[in-house]
Parts: structure tokens; C-alpha cells; sequence
């Protein structure tokens, strides 16, 4: 039986996120990937956000010079020390993708984002 050959790639390293700021991780080379799926993690803290944090999902043809933003959007809570996780199928030809995380106002949260790619089977 044949199966599909993996590989893991961190996007976005877990980092704190300030109130009105923006994590923006580099553009992911997908040229030899057969497609793939992004996770996505936002974990607030011991006091919620006033508005919640987003995660999108990018991608573009030619490793951002043009960006289509947005691709997919997940919105977290506002529970308190809660995570939330995303996820996204990401199909075959896509080029390159990044993330971005913004949005959450009033206080920090933890983000992080990872691609599981797919690169043969057989």
C-alpha cells in the first residue's frame, strides 16, 4: 500500500504576540510540496484578550511579491488560558505561504503556526 512522505516546517516559532501587534512569519518555498496542512495555535493568557487574536493564512506565486491575504482566517476566543487551533488544507500547486497573527488587543497571547508538507508517495 502505498503512502504519503512528510515533513514538518515551522512557520511561526511559539512567541508572544503584544496587544496590537502583528506576527508575520517569512514566505514558505512549496514548490516541491504536494500540498500540505498549516496549524495554527493561539493560547491566551491568564487574562483574555479584550478583542481576540486571528490567524490567516497567505499564499502567493512569487514568493510575496504578490500576496493573496487571507486565503483563511480563524478566529480565537476570549476564554481565559484557552487554545485554540486551526487548521488548514492547503492544495497541490500552491507556491509559497506564510502566516499572520494581529488582531488581539488589551493583552498578549502565545502564537505559533506549522506546515505539514507533503512531498512523495509511494
Amino acid at each position: 500500500m502505498a503512502t504519503w512522505t512528510t515533513s514538518d516546517i515551522e512557520v511561526q516559532a511559539s512567541a508572544s504576540n503584544a496587544a496590537g501587534a502583528t506576527a508575520t512569519s517569512s514566505w514558505i518555498d512549496l514548490i516541491t510540496a504536494a500540498g500540505g496542512l498549516v496549524c495554527c495555535k493561539i493560547t491566551n493568557g491568564g487574562t483574555a484578550p479584550t478583542i481576540a487574536c486571528s490567524a490567516s493564512v497567505d499564499l502567493s506565486p512569487d514568493n510575496g511579491t504578490t500576496a493573496y491575504n487571507d486565503f483563511a482566517v480563524g478566529t480565537a476566543g476570549l476564554v481565559i488560558s484557552a487554545v485554540y487551533n486551526f487548521f488548514v488544507d492547503v492544495p497541490p500547486g500552491t507556491r509559497y505561504l506564510r502566516t499572520r497573527f494581529t488582531g488581539n488587543t488589551g493583552q498578549a497571547v502565545t502564537v505559533q503556526a506549522d506546515f505539514q508538507k507533503l512531498t512523495s508517495f509511494g
